[in-house]
């Protein structure tokens, strides 16, 4: 479920790298083995697994956790994994019990110990002991956010409590999750934000907004330009931009034109070249295109990796996923090729494990490129030099 409904409002920096460099980025899709089966990243330990129609989950050694007996399933969540079986959905916990009954037509993932279901057209929420705390009577809901979440009624969008009580009359036409003890509301496509009393602070007035992040919030104003504002509704950086993205790490991503820089949180911008595109911060660095080739600089612009790759991943846990000619492999966050490009396909680490495929067989590797393959003839020891030594 989007975060924010009938509206473009999140120009995804993903999405529009994506454009630039003709490839779909790993995070977004799933991982298609050569024996029809489906994996996604690990999450507590366990990895979901799809197989002919069918759904379970795996261990870090490929081992069956949840047998293949699920119609669908999303990952693990607040230690609970929403399954379907005839047609219904349910919770199970990270060992395969089932936990919370099923008798819903649609779930969403736990968020604060609460998991939103729809029963028929309506939706409520249940506790992680499978209580129904909210029975369902709302047209759509988004996930409890610091104790809080937006409902739909009568086509428009207010706030409850986890009592249920409500904190917003519904009167909003499109609205984002709290953030920062801020919300994102929209009238008549003008927005503006509320606090987590319902009271709207900031007026309607922007032709588009952003939550907050770091204090910022990126707002539109009448000049069709972005800028950012503090949480008085000053404004803090000038509305310039063309496109911006949300603050992280004290950074944002920002557009004019054709060229994309990088900003402090008052609006200087930090590196001396534009380059084609710059994807947001990742553990402190930045991945970049100059002439459709990709590389890594740090927040001063200092060069990490060379522009030299066809495409690169934002980094996961020290390591990015980096590819030349078709081939992909890993390097650290000093730019150093720590495992070789020789993978069909590579995903980003998750849960300390990346998905991989070579020689028509796909599976895992770990950080020091060991694989453990979830397909059930492993490699045999001369197909492949082992990376752990």
């Amino acid at each position: 479920m989007n975060n924010f409904f009938n509206n473009n409002f999140h120009k995804s920096l993903l999405l529009g790298l994506v454009l630039l460099s003709g490839n779909i980025f790993a995070q977004e899709i799933k991982m298609e083995f050569a024996s029809a089966t489906q994996v996604s990243d690990f999450q507590s330990g366990i990895a979901r697994i799809e197989s002919n129609n069918r759904v379970g989950f795996v261990d870090k050694k490929g081992n069956s956790v949840v047998s293949l007996r699920y119609e669908n399933a999303y990952d693990i969540s607040e230690g609970f994994a929403a399954v379907q079986k005839n047609g219904k959905w349910g919770f199970i916990d990270k060992f395969g019990i089932e936990k919370i009954a099923f008798n819903y037509d649609e779930v969403l993932n736990f968020s604060q110990s609460m998991a939103a279901v729809r029963v028929g057209e309506k939706w409520g929420f249940v506790d992680a002991k499978g209580k129904l705390k909210i029975t369902p009577q709302y047209e759509n809901v988004l996930s409890f956010t610091e104790g809080l979440a937006f409902v739909k009624k009568d086509s428009k969008w207010g706030v409850i409590d986890l009592k249920n009580n409500y904190v917003a009359l519904p009167k909003f036409d499109k609205v984002e999750s709290f953030s920062e003890g801020m919300a994102c509301v929209a009238i008549e496509n003008k927005y503006g934000f509320i606090d987590k009393k319902g009271i709207l602070i900031i007026p309607l007035k922007y032709k588009s907004a952003k939550s907050f992040s770091e204090g910022r919030a990126a707002i539109k104003t009448e000049n069709k330009k972005w800028g950012f504002i503090d949480k008085n509704d000053q404004l803090i950086v000038i509305d310039t931009f063309d496109e911006v993205d949300n603050f992280s790490e004290g950074i944002a991503v920002v557009r004019n034109e054709r060229k994309w820089n990088l900003i402090d949180k008052e609006g200087n911008k930090l590196l001396k070249v534009d380059y084609d595109f710059i994807v947001g911060s990742s553990e402190g660095l930045f991945v970049v295109t100059v002439k459709r080739k990709f590389g890594v600089i740090d927040r001063t612009g200092k060069e990490v990796a060379p522009v030299k790759y066809d495409n690169i991943l934002s980094f996961s846990e020290g390591m990015s996923r980096v590819s030349t000619a078709g081939k992909h492999g890993y390097i650290d966050k000093l730019g150093v090729e720590i495992i070789p490009l020789i993978y069909d396909e590579a995903y980003n680490f998750s849960d300390g494990m990346a998905r991989v495929s070579i020689f028509g067989k796909t599976g895992f590797i770990n950080k020091k490129g060991k694989e453990v393959f979830v397909e059930t003839k492993p490699f045999s020891k001369g197909e492949l030099t082992k990376l752990d030594k």
